[in-house]
């Protein structure tokens, strides 16, 4: 028998989408004989209140107002709470999720998203308890505690202070936790060697020998982006500042605001891009946030990181992680942050002995590890 396997995902930042798309896109290309893949958005169009509180209220708290993000994280961190969430959660999405179960003849659910596993749970349980659900916890370090509310499933971790977390503090059967490495994009497979990372300058427009600083935060941008930016034009530096402000419109529009007015032609300004491996490799210093995808990718391509910022609960672990392993930096005010930044840009010695560092963290990709595991399971 043919299996279906469905990805349940909600547009919450890339952090959840992204692995969604890289497994279902794997398990179909390598097994594409016995085996179909679908992506399912846990919210449609219909779920207004759900949306609004889940998808754009993250945006606007985590960019705009992180104390009301912070005070709702710890909230629905709550029992009590958790349960009352799901029950708005499942008033449509529930019914809606076990029609797509059965019409669509899925034999296999895999979560990516903490607020779907408790309905994805009662929808398999109404359509055919039979059904494998498998859950991601797409954080590697810090997690919220409803991904280990409900136990009978399948939990993927993505370290061992994770697992250690889940059955210490959460009570989560030891022989359902699963442990592989984080999920990346293939493009981080391998990193560039001197022709592509010429290649890559050269298709953006950058002189040969000229230092780059990336200034990029996931698909929302970077919250104080524009701090950065005004403190960099003033300094009347010779680097190349390229910023990536995502989706972020209103970061697009004060960031090349503040570069017109400097007449600064040093600084790059982008929208959401699909080039990020390029600048990731052919940058000499990363300003960042505390995204997963984002610190992985990162690391990945060799380069330490310099955070600006971070949300609180659930990215803290990925921040910690850089700094304690000696190849991050947290720093608030955008002048330190730019001092730290040249001081890579000036110093080849230096960031070839943190590639050193970043290199014995063993990072690997685990798409292939984890594809197979959810085809054989």
């Amino acid at each position: 028998m043919k299996q279906k396997i469905a990805f349940l995902y909600l547009n919450t930042g890339g952090g959840h989408v992204a692995p969604a798309r890289a497994l279902a896109t794997r398990i179909a290309e390598r097994y594409a004989e016995d085996c179909d893949t679908v992506l399912f958005n846990g919210f449609d169009r219909s779920m207004v209140l759900s949306r609004f509180v889940f998808e754009e209220g993250y945006k606007i708290t985590s960019n705009y107002f992180e104390p009301g993000y912070v005070l709702f994280y710890q909230l629905t961190s709550l029992s009590h709470n958790i349960r009352t969430g799901n029950y708005f959660v499942s008033l449509k999405g529930l019914p809606r999720l076990v029609r797509f179960l059965r019409e669509e003849g899925i034999t296999k659910v895999v979560c990516l998203h903490e607020v779907l596993i408790i309905m994805a749970r009662r929808a398999i349980d109404r359509v055919n308890p039979a059904i494998r659900l498998i859950t991601l916890v797409t954080d590697p370090f810090t997690a919220h505690p409803l991904w280990f509310y409900e136990k009978k499933l399948d939990l993927v971790v993505f370290s061992e202070k994770l697992r250690k977390e889940a059955i210490e503090r959460h009570g989560f059967p030891p022989d359902r936790l699963h442990v592989f490495p984080f999920i990346l994009n293939t493009l981080y497979d391998t990193r560039y060697d001197d022709g592509q990372i010429l290649a890559a300058r050269r298709k953006l427009g950058i002189p040969d020998g000229k230092k780059v600083i990336l200034v990029a935060g996931g698909g929302e941008g970077l919250r104080g982006a524009e701090r950065i930016v005004r403190h960099f034009v003033k300094l009347r530096r010779d680097e190349i500042l390229a910023v990536v402000c995502g989706r972020n419109r209103l970061l697009r529009r004060q960031t090349r605001h503040i570069v017109e007015r400097s007449g600064a032609n040093n600084v790059l300004v982008f929208g959401f891009v699909d080039f990020m491996a390029d600048l990731l490799n052919i940058a000499d210093a990363v300003i960042t946030k505390g995204g997963a995808s984002t610190v992985l990718e990162v690391l990945a391509t060799g380069k330490p990181i310099i955070f600006s910022t971070y949300i609180r609960g659930q990215e803290l672990g990925n921040v910690l992680y850089a700094v304690y392993n000696g190849v991050g930096w947290y720093i608030k005010k955008p002048r330190d942050i730019l001092e730290k930044a040249f001081t890579l840009t000036e110093d080849d010695a230096l960031r070839g002995r943190l590639r050193e560092k970043i290199d014995s963290l063993g990072i690997r990709n685990g798409l292939e590890e984890m594809a197979s595991f959810i085809h054989e399971g």
